[in-house]
């Protein structure tokens, strides 16, 4: 068997693993770089040839830095992603009127959560997904076996969303042992940075609704346990959750795949706004007070809302990493610090405040998830930055950590190139 990093052993995001055996090859997660990359990205050429004789590609969750390129995949490969994110893709091509991908995200196969994919119908590799809690809805883990190996692909996971909490029963009663673990390790290099659990921030907007009546919430659109943080406030206090038609299409998504199992993920009664100014829905509005999601997009919507608006101050709930803030930045994302500069000050801040948490599992998580798995031959640590490493959260000895270079242990060849 052969595992050969092309990509994320020293950066987050883009990443690019394939595991192959004689007569089947696979790809997990075929992402483009993140917006900060000095690098030049691949070509449709490029990724023709590395991807030249593949049986399938599996994705293990929507956000571009794992999705990216799936364009650019020759038609003949067959690509796999789960049914809601495939949903929520096409969703979004939608209002990008992004046509020619979302054809393409409507051709892809989905696969569901513990039931096994015998790749190409060869008998010779198996896949099967494990869903996990990620700042992305329909995020999986993959646990592939072949060649009498095991392997775990984490993909992108955390232990402190709603979802989380069966991370570990799920690990230790499907999963198991493991011959090689393929981790995410995007904490490592923010060890210091505060993990707050999503039901926290539920409580902290709690506390903000019951004081202030006009909130707007600057979060991703397509992460359904923040959203569900601020519904569920919203619910609690009375106040309206209001939402753009865009935002309501993506909602109506995660209740029809998850409603069903708990309420905390039905959106049913989601307000969509459509004129803000109406004589109707200011008195509703006025009356009742709001919570409006929104996105960066929409800061002159806010700017002309916050005049209709205007008995008090109205705040902003920021739910983003911090780093998008930041001014003149490679990794600043375009129109925060615009939105943020609306609301004078009054604004919820992100970790520090309690109001946002990070879809990555915190060193603690990380820790247990490979005492769990307890990999006999070894951890491949991606999706993370080059300088940070697994140090100081576990036991060196008892794990052999692959980084970048060559090896060959117990028929297994690992390549990790970059």
């Amino acid at each position: 068997m052969n595992i050969k990093v092309h990509r994320g052993a020293n950066q987050i995001g883009g990443c690019i693993t394939e595991i192959s055996t004689e007569g089947c090859k696979i790809f997990i997660d075929f992402g483009s770089d993140l917006p900060d990359s000095q690098k030049k990205e691949l070509t449709k050429a490029q990724i023709e040839n590395m991807t030249a004789g593949a049986d399938a590609i599996f994705y293990t969750h929507y956000h571009a830095d794992h999705v990216g390129l799936h364009t650019l995949v020759p038609d003949n490969i067959p690509q796999y992603i789960g049914a809601g994110a495939r949903e929520v893709m096409k969703c979004k091509y939608a209002v990008l009127n992004q046509q020619a991908s979302s054809l393409l995200a409507n051709k892809m196969l989905t696969y569901v959560a513990g039931r096994s994919i015998d790749v190409g119908g060869k008998e010779k590799m198996m896949v099967t997904p494990y869903f996990v809690s990620h700042s992305a809805f329909d995020s999986y883990m993959l646990k592939i076996c072949c060649d009498g190996k095991t392997i775990l692909h984490t993909g992108d996971f955390r232990g402190h969303g709603y979802l989380g909490k069966s991370l570990f029963d799920m690990l230790g009663k499907f999963v198991k042992q493991v011959d090689v673990l393929i981790t995410e390790g995007t904490m490592l290099g923010r060890r210091s940075e505060t993990v707050v659990r999503e039901f926290d921030i539920q409580r902290n907007v709690i506390k903000l609704l019951r004081q202030h009546k006009y909130v707007f919430a600057l979060c991703s659109s397509t992460d359904m346990e923040r959203l569900a943080s601020l519904h569920a406030a919203c619910k609690v206090t009375g106040r309206v959750f209001v939402v753009d038609p865009y935002q309501k299409s993506v909602l109506n998504i995660f209740t029809r795949y998850s409603g069903k199992y708990s309420g905390l993920f039905d959106f049913d009664n989601a307000f969509s706004l459509r004129d803000y100014s109406s004589k109707n829905v200011k008195a509703y509005l006025g009356r009742a007070g709001f919570l409006m999601v929104v996105r960066t997009s929409m800061h002159d919507l806010v700017k002309r809302m916050m005049n209709v608006y205007d008995e008090e101050a109205a705040w902003l709930v920021y739910s983003m990493w911090s780093g998008y803030a930041e001014k003149g930045k490679d990794y600043s994302l375009d129109g925060v610090a615009e939105m943020r500069s609306l609301f004078n000050g009054h604004i919820a801040d992100g970790t520090k405040d309690g109001f946002h948490t990070s879809g990555h599992a915190d060193v603690d998580t990380l820790a247990k998830v490979c005492a769990t798995v307890n990999p006999r031959i070894g951890i491949i640590p991606i999706h993370k930055d080059k300088e940070t490493c697994l140090a100081g959260i576990l036991d060196m000895n008892a794990y052999r950590v692959f980084q970048t270079g060559e090896y060959k242990i117990r028929d297994v060849d690992i390549s990790v190139l970059q």
